[in-house]
């Protein structure tokens, strides 16, 4: 994409040029899930699967030293809606479906400042802070959900067409009992095992539906994304099966580029897109593990680990640069200039201070936020930014300036299988990305004030986090609390058989009306039985007995 460069020490979001008094513009963030920096045609004009990304990075800014707050799906989703590292919300790793903690219920996110501020507040995707109820969506300041509980892969789906690497993650006939990924509309699950095939359909339906009744009844919403793509097993509607020619992960792109490009022609064609920030990111780097089906952080690639180690992943679940380095796009046309970029060093943590100051409301003074408002962003040179890793619960790599510097790494296996583990070093790594975006060759030679100044950094975060407020997690798993919709079923099956209102599956051509939480939606004063009138979950019924 052609676009000219905004010096990063000036006011990047150009929102905030002229303030006199806060405005309430409504806000959908988009982000998809192992989407690599190469993955979208604005990062790479040779990738030419995403027009829709391409016509948003248009009409808005690009940011190409954006990081995601960590190199895996749980924290770096906690980081992203609390502003906040690891370190301190204490999610370090990911959940899954015998878990018992969760985001922690101290821990606040950008859901819960922006309801109080009277915006509706909608997820659509996965949510993957918790399952159970005290740490579900709707008790972390979502008005409503529909989604996934976890990861796509934490569970067996319907039998699709659906492709992974090395496992198979279809549902086959159980012969005990087997956990299957639900779909849930609000607290109740709608499908089970989830029907991936039409999932981001049925999440265009809904995202439009939530648009368009808070347009209608002139509400201010934000509508939080994040989508199950291009995470494996990937699969999509068959509109998108082999229609790029190239491999199902191109596939898929274009499918989530179809998504964007919905909700982008819903908002102008509403004729509130001057109202509307759109935010397009990824939760982390591509998983290199999944060989094709896996995408690209070209030109990150994390060379020295290759050439070192003799292999060994760079990208997602590591800290090398390729693992968090991923798309950024924000647009709000009339704000931002349009077709601009930034270099500027940036975080998914900096997105709720960056609202907090668009929306005018203050954040809360007894903890630390690791972001800062996107609007007021210096020098790269005076902003340090720490990566955590998954594992180890430490801040082992950090970026200052143009430096990303490593006091360890810690390999994850790659498309071979080759990884190698947990490496400390005596002196710490040091990249200059600015001439070595592919981390090939350590500096040498620095002086010894640089390596007192990292040291001072690396000190004073410490600090910082064992003298403020930090929450804590209870990591311990249960088999009680596996989300499953008949537990007379080995399969966690449901049977579409329960009424309550007009949301159908179909197989078939025959109708079955399923259950939806709407009592629950309708108590909260919101109308998300009338949203859900405008979804169709399309069921593949397979031979195994329900």
């Amino acid at each position: 994409m052609s676009g000219h460069f905004r010096s990063p020490y000036l006011l990047l979001f150009l929102i905030c040029l002229h303030y006199v008094s806060s405005e309430t513009p409504n806000i959908i963030l988009i982000m998809a899930d192992d989407l690599g920096y190469a993955d979208i045609t604005p990062n790479n004009p040779s990738n030419p699967f995403t027009p829709n990304i391409t016509r948003l990075a248009n009409v808005g800014m690009r940011f190409t030293d954006y990081h995601s707050a960590s190199p895996v799906c749980t924290p770096s989703r906690a980081g992203l809606l609390t502003g906040r590292l690891a370190q301190r919300t204490g999610v370090f790793h990911n959940f899954g479906p015998r878990s018992i903690g969760g985001l922690p219920e101290k821990e606040k996110t950008i859901a819960h400042f922006l309801k109080k501020e009277g915006y509706a507040t909608g997820i659509v995707g996965k949510w993957h802070l918790g399952i159970t109820e005290k740490f579900h969506p709707l008790s972390h300041g979502f008005d409503t959900y529909f989604g996934l509980p976890f990861s796509n892969d934490m569970g067996c789906v319907t039998d699709g067409p659906v492709y992974n690497v090395k496992i198979s993650s279809v549902c086959g006939e159980p012969t005990a009992r087997t956990n299957s990924v639900p779909l849930y509309a609000n607290r109740e699950i709608v499908q089970q095992p989830a029907n991936l095939n039409q999932l981001t359909n049925n999440y265009v339906a809904f995202s439009k539906g939530f648009i368009r009744e808070h347009v209608s009844g002139k509400k201010p919403f934000f509508l939080y994304v994040p989508l199950a793509q291009p995470h494996v097993p990937l699969a999509t509607d068959p509109r998108f099966q082999n229609a790029s020619g190239v491999g199902h992960f191109e596939d898929t792109l274009m499918e989530i580029d179809h998504f964007v490009g919905e909700i982008l022609d819903t908002v102008y064609d509403l004729g509130v897109s001057k109202e509307t920030l759109v935010i397009f990111t990824s939760d982390n780097g591509p998983w290199e593990y999944k060989c094709e089906l896996s995408g690209s952080h070209f030109p990150f690639v994390g060379e020295y680990q290759r050439a070192t180690f003799g292999g060994g992943s760079t990208g997602k679940m590591t800290t090398w640069e390729g693992g968090h380095r991923v798309p950024f796009i924000a647009s709000w046309p009339g704000k931002i200039e349009s077709g601009t970029v930034s270099n500027a060093l940036s975080s998914a943590m900096d997105i709720l201070p960056s609202i907090a100051q668009i929306v005018g409301f203050s954040l809360p003074t007894d903890r630390v936020f690791d972001g800062v408002p996107l609007s007021f962003l210096q020098p790269p040179s005076s902003r340090v930014l720490f990566i955590p890793d998954t594992d180890l619960q430490e801040l082992w790599a950090m970026r200052w300036n143009s430096y990303k510097i490593y006091f360890a790494t810690n390999s994850k296996p790659d498309c071979n299988g080759a990884e190698t583990g947990f490496v400390l070093y005596d002196s710490p790594l040091v990249f200059d990305l600015s001439v070595d975006p592919a981390e090939s060759t350590p500096l040498t030679n620095l002086t010894v004030d640089f390596y007192q100044t990292v040291d001072n950094f690396r000190n004073d975060i410490h600090k910082s986090i064992e003298g403020t407020f930090k929450s804590t997690v209870d990591w311990s798993g249960n088999g009680n609390v596996v989300p499953c919709c008949d537990s007379h079923n080995k399969r966690c099956a449901c049977k579409s058989s329960k009424v309550v209102d007009p949301l159908f599956f179909i197989d078939n051509g025959d109708e079955y009306p399923v259950h939806t939480s709407s009592d629950e939606a309708r108590s909260s004063g919101n109308k998300y039985s009338n949203i859900l009138s405008n979804v169709i979950l399309i069921v593949v019924i397979s031979t195994a007995t329900f």
